[in-house]
C-alpha cells in the first residue's frame, strides 16, 4: 500500500499502520493460542446467536400477550418461509465468508475483496428474486404450513411486511460474518445486539402500545434489521476496515459467485431443511391435533413455543461453530493441519459445556418456559411435557453441529450438504411420519407427542453419521500431516 504525504512532504503513518494492524489480526489466526482464539471469537458468537434467537422470543412473547393462541399459530405457520429467507442469506454469507477464510490462510487478501463485494451484490440479487416471487407465492407457502382460515389473515398480515424487508435481513445477516472472519468478533457481536435491542423497544411500541398486531409484529423487525444493517455495512465502507469495499469488487464474477453459493450450499440446505420440515411437522400437527383434546390451533400454538426454546438451547453451539469456521478455515489454508484438528476438539467441548446447562434448565424446569410465551392454562402441561420430549438429546448436538460446520469451513462442501441433508430432510421427515403411526403402540404418548418426539430421534441418527465422517476425516489428515 502507497504512503499517504502531506503537503509538506511528511509522510502520515495512520494509514499503513490501520493497514498492518488489521493485517495482523487476521494473521495471528495461524499463530496465537487455538484456545485464547477460540474464546475470542465464540463468545461474542454464542452472545450473538443468543441474542439473534432472541428476535423469536421476544416476537413470540409479544405477540402471545397482545394477539393470544391465534397469533402464536400465525408465527408458527409463517416459520418456514421465513426460514427460507434465512437460507438464501447464509447461501451468499456463510459461503462467502468460508472462502474469504480459505484464501485469508493462502495469503490472497485481493481475492477476498472480490469475494465481498460480490457476496453483497448476491444478496441483493437474491431480496430481488425474493420481492418477485412473493406475491404469488406467499398465500400458497403459508397454507401448506398448516394455516387455517382463522390463522391465514394474521400470517399474511405479518409476512407482506416481513417479505417488503428482506434487503435489510439479508444485509444485516448475510454481512456480519465477514465482519468476524476480519478479525473483530465483538464488532460482529455489535451489530446482533443493536438488532435485538431495537426490536425489544420496536416490539413494544408498535406491538403493545400502538396495537399494531401482526403487521406491528412485522414493522418492528423490519426496522431493528435496519439498524443492524446500518451498523454492519459502516464496518466495511470506512477507510480503515480490514475489509473495504470496493466499487471495482461489485462486479460480479461467475465462477467466483458460483463458488461462494457452493460453499454456502450446506448452511442454506439446512435452512431450507428446516423450512421444509417445518412445513410437513405443521400439516402432522394440524392432522393429529384435530383429535387431540388441544386442538389444531393448541398444537401450533405449543410448536411455536418449542421452536423458539429449542433455538435457545441448540443456538449456542451454533454459535461456536461460528466462532470456530475463521480459525479453521484460515489454517486449513496455511495447511496447519494440527492447530485446525485442536480448534475442532475444543470447539465440541466447548459445545457440549455451554449447551448441557441450557438443556437442564428445559428438563427440571419446563413449566417456567411453559409460562413465558402467555399460552392458556389448558395448554401449559402439554407444554412443559412437549418440551422434554423435543428436546431430549440436545447435549449431543455440539458434535453433530460443529462437526458438519468443520467440513464447510475446509471447503469440502458436498460432505457439509451430504450431512446437513440427513439431519434435516432424510432422518426427520420419515420420522416425523412414522413416529406417530408406530411410537403409541410402544410408548406412551400419544399421536401428537410421537411428532414432538421424532426430532430427538433425529439428533441421535446425524450425530453418529458427523462421527463417522469425523472419524475418516482425521485419518485423511493424518495422511496429509506425513
Amino acid at each position: 500500500m502507497s504512503k499517504t504525504v502531506h503537503e509538506s512532504g511528511a509522510e502520515a503513518p495512520s494509514l499503513c499502520e490501520s493497514a498492518g494492524s488489521a493485517d495482523r489480526k487476521i494473521d495471528r489466526m495461524g499463530t496465537e493460542s487455538t484456545f485464547k482464539l477460540l474464546l475470542e471469537f465464540s463468545v461474542p458468537a454464542v452472545v450473538g446467536v443468543i441474542v439473534q434467537m432472541l428476535y423469536n422470543v421476544i416476537d413470540a412473547v409479544y405477540v402471545g400477550h397482545a394477539v393470544g393462541a391465534d397469533g402464536l399459530a400465525a408465527t408458527t405457520v409463517a416459520t418456514p418461509m421465513m426460514t427460507a429467507m434465512v437460507a438464501a442469506s447464509m447461501l451468499v454469507g456463510v459461503g462467502g465468508n468460508a472462502l474469504a477464510a480459505i484464501r485469508l490462510g493462502e495469503g490472497r487478501k485481493d481475492v477476498v475483496r472480490q469475494v465481498l463485494g460480490n457476496s453483497f451484490v448476491l444478496l441483493l440479487i437474491a431480496a430481488a428474486v425474493l420481492w418477485i416471487v412473493a406475491p404469488f407465492a406467499l398465500e400458497p407457502v403459508l397454507r401448506y404450513s398448516g394455516a387455517d382460515d382463522a390463522v391465514l389473515p394474521l400470517a399474511m398480515d405479518f409476512m407482506v411486511v416481513i417479505v417488503a424487508g428482506c434487503p435489510l435481513q439479508f444485509i444485516a445477516f448475510g454481512m456480519n460474518n465477514f465482519i468476524r472472519t476480519a478479525g473483530h468478533p465483538n464488532r460482529a457481536l455489535g451489530s446482533m445486539l443493536v438488532g435485538t435491542g431495537a426490536n425489544v423497544v420496536f416490539g413494544y411500541l408498535f406491538i403493545v402500545v400502538l396495537d399494531g398486531g401482526m403487521r406491528g409484529a412485522g414493522l418492528a423487525t423490519v426496522c431493528s434489521w435496519a439498524l443492524s444493517a446500518l451498523f454492519v455495512m459502516q464496518f466495511f465502507l470506512k477507510k480503515s476496515s480490514p475489509m473495504p469495499m470496493t466499487v471495482p469488487s461489485l462486479k460480479l464474477r461467475p465462477r467466483l459467485a458460483l463458488r461462494i453459493c457452493a460453499l454456502g450450499v450446506a448452511p442454506s440446505v439446512m435452512q431450507l431443511g428446516f423450512a421444509v420440515s417445518s412445513a410437513v411437522e405443521n400439516n402432522l400437527l394440524v392432522f393429529y391435533g384435530a383429535s387431540d383434546p388441544l386442538g389444531v390451533d393448541g398444537a401450533l400454538a405449543i410448536m411455536r413455543v418449542l421452536s423458539a426454546v429449542g433455538l435457545f438451547t441448540f443456538m449456542p453451539a451454533m454459535g461456536i461453530a461460528m466462532g470456530a469456521q475463521p480459525i479453521i478455515g484460515y489454517n486449513y489454508g496455511a495447511r496447519k493441519f494440527k492447530r485446525m484438528k485442536r480448534v475442532l476438539g475444543q470447539a465440541i467441548l466447548m459445545g457440549v459445556v455451554i449447551t448441557v446447562p441450557l438443556w437442564l434448565t428445559v428438563i427440571v424446569a419446563p413449566n417456567m418456559y411453559a409460562h413465558l410465551f402467555g399460552l392458556p392454562e389448558a395448554y401449559l402441561s402439554e407444554t412443559a411435557w412437549a418440551l422434554v420430549l423435543y428436546l431430549v438429546f440436545v447435549p449431543i448436538l455440539p458434535v453433530q453441529a460443529i462437526g458438519s460446520n468443520y467440513f464447510d469451513a475446509t471447503g469440502q462442501a458436498v460432505k457439509a450438504t451430504v450431512l446437513t441433508l440427513t439431519r434435516q430432510i432424510l432422518f426427520l421427515i420419515p420420522l416425523l411420519v412414522f413416529c406417530p403411526v408406530f411410537l403409541p403402540s410402544v410408548l406412551p404418548i400419544t399421536p401428537l407427542e410421537s411428532v414432538w418426539f421424532a426430532p430427538s430421534l433425529s439428533d441421535i441418527t446425524s450425530t453418529l453419521l458427523v462421527s463417522l465422517f469425523l472419524f475418516f476425516e482425521m485419518k485423511r489428515l493424518r495422511t496429509l500431516e506425513g
